[in-house]
């Protein structure tokens, strides 16, 4: 809010909805990566560059740094722009 981004969703089904698609190869940090299964979003990590996102894994494994392809993308979104 402070940076002026508000009524961005807070499930990674509608975030994945409410950001613009770019392709993985143009993806900036800050960016997102949406992945599921079925073809439904139910996940959703922030690219942090060289490759890598951080995402919440699970409860045992919390927070974790991840290659951006360890599952495979359903979509790649920007919120953010330049």
């Amino acid at each position: 809010q402070h940076f002026d981004y508000t009524g961005i969703p807070r499930n990674s089904a509608a975030q994945g909805s409410y950001s613009k698609t770019i392709d993985a190869a143009d993806a900036k940090p800050g960016d997102l990566f949406f992945y599921g299964n079925g073809g439904g979003i139910s996940h959703v990590a922030m690219y942090i560059g060289n490759g890598q996102v951080i995402h919440a894994s699970n409860p045992s494994n919390g927070i974790r740094i991840s290659n951006s392809n360890y599952r495979t993308p359903i979509k790649v979104g920007r919120i953010i722009n330049d």
